[in-house]
């Protein structure tokens, strides 16, 4: 598949270059005003610092002026960029996926690109790279953020610091979070007990998968929280955006649950504000939106889709069921550490133990991600077939094909990362969940009998 995704750059390491990095700086900076200012950084990768050189060289000869923070996590990138008054940002990094991945994500005045932006860099003449002149007014400079992004979390949280009394074990592994997390979390709330493992930053990711949202990478995160009788348990992806719980039982929290949670955090908040929810959540996480007052709005999956809505709708929340979680206060954008300190301060003032909250979420009867190898050239096809196939039943078309049922949904859409369609079913029971499974595979005979018995090999609920 392309290097060029819907809403970012990703591929593997063999199939980038320090050149390439040089071009893309170029060509974003010549769109800019000259002289504008940009913050670039990038994740732990070792790939990463020979990109964000170049990335930064290609800026500056475009004009802008770089701040080149280093290597440091995402968020403290976007926090760089709201602080600075930036015109916008750039990050190498490849987020959660393995260590031979590398990327690039940015974003404009606020906005991350569109698929039609990321498109327009493979398009840019590499000649135009190497011959095209260098502008005015280019600049780079170093800057440490981080006593800054502290300081602005001790302040966010300055009211409920001194009370929070909690033993909490931090996963930061071997990422972008690695060295600064504990330290960070150590000055917002100083009474806290903290434990860190896999807290060494590595690019190899040699102590767990980078992916932090599969319960299957936290399984020695789980056992330490276990062990010391902690409070809860937090851990990280690759560049830091995004977080996942654990509970005092060791039970990784559901994106459902955590998101209940976290509606929960906002009280009145909520009232009238728009709630931008990925459109793979179970329908339980709109309904509970909607008792607080909120106005859900479905999005296509995707951090760049559900932050665009977010500035767009004015949102107060927004979540991605992948554990991307984004805020009015933060312009729209996610931040993994501002949610844990969030999950944090609701457990000191509700006086209610994680487990105790996870234990009183409403049940979900869903599956999985169920991925069927289809090429590119036949999934329209294929999609166009399930859109006449259940042509009888409500459809929604924000991301793929969902099939509402009377006690459910079937959704069907692409994969950004592989030739891949991604399948996700709900029911109101376990009943009913495989009533639809059937019912949908039934009228899919070419893909039918494979994605029942994939659904029949996984642990759906």
């Amino acid at each position: 598949m392309s290097i060029y995704k819907p809403c970012d750059i990703r591929g593997d390491c063999s199939e980038l270059s320090p050149n390439l990095y040089r071009q893309w700086g170029y060509a974003l900076g010549l769109r800019l005003s000259p002289g504008s200012s940009f913050v670039a950084g990038g994740d732990v990768r070792t790939s990463t610092p020979a990109f964000l050189d170049a990335l930064t060289n290609g800026f500056c000869r475009a004009g802008m002026c770089v701040i080149n923070l280093g290597i440091l996590p995402t968020p403290m990138v976007y926090f760089a960029a709201r602080r600075l008054n930036a015109l916008g940002c750039a990050i190498v990094t490849a987020s959660h996926s393995p260590p031979s991945i590398n990327g690039l994500k940015w974003m404009v005045d606020g906005f991350p690109p569109d698929e039609k932006e990321v498109q327009s860099l493979s398009e840019f003449p590499a000649e135009e790279n190497e011959d095209g002149k260098q502008r005015e007014g280019g600049a780079i400079e170093e800057l440490d953020i981080e006593e800054l992004y502290c300081e602005w979390l001790c302040q966010a949280w300055a009211k409920e610091s001194a009370s929070v009394n909690t033993r909490i074990i931090l996963d930061p592994g071997n990422g972008a979070w690695c060295g600064r997390a504990l330290r960070v979390l150590q000055k917002v709330f100083p009474n806290t007990r903290l434990l860190s493992i896999h807290d060494r930053a590595d690019g190899t990711f040699p102590d767990r998968d980078p992916d932090s949202s599969s319960p299957a990478h936290l399984t020695a995160l789980s056992d330490t929280v276990r062990r010391e009788h902690a409070d809860l348990g937090i851990a990280f992806d690759g560049d830091g955006d995004r977080v996942s719980f654990v509970d005092s039982d060791g039970q990784v929290l559901t994106a459902e649950e955590t998101t209940w949670i976290l509606l929960q955090t906002f009280g009145q908040e909520l009232q009238e504000s728009a709630f931008v929810h990925d459109i793979k959540f179970s329908d339980r996480i709109p309904e509970a939106a909607r008792e607080q007052g909120a106005h859900p709005m479905p999005q296509r999956s995707g951090h760049a889709f559900i932050r665009t809505r977010m500035i767009e709708s004015s949102g107060c929340f927004g979540a991605e069921i992948s554990g991307h979680y984004f805020y009015g206060a933060l312009n729209g954008g996610d931040d993994g550490l501002y949610t844990a300190c969030r999950v944090i301060t609701h457990l000191s003032k509700s006086c209610v133990a994680l487990v105790d909250l996870r234990r009183a979420c409403f049940p979900v009867y869903m599956t999985p991600d169920l991925r069927l190898a289809v090429e590119l050239a036949r999934q329209d096809q294929v999609l166009d077939g399930i859109r006449e196939a259940f042509s009888d039943r409500p459809q929604i078309t924000v991301d793929g094909v969902r099939v509402n049922f009377p006690d459910g949904w079937a959704l069907v859409r692409k994969s950004v990362t592989e030739s891949k369609l991604t399948f996700r079913f709900e029911g109101n029971s376990t009943q009913s969940l495989d009533r639809i499974v059937r019912a949908y595979c039934s009228r899919l005979p070419e893909l039918g009998h494979d994605l029942y018995a994939q659904y029949e090999r996984k642990d759906t609920l």
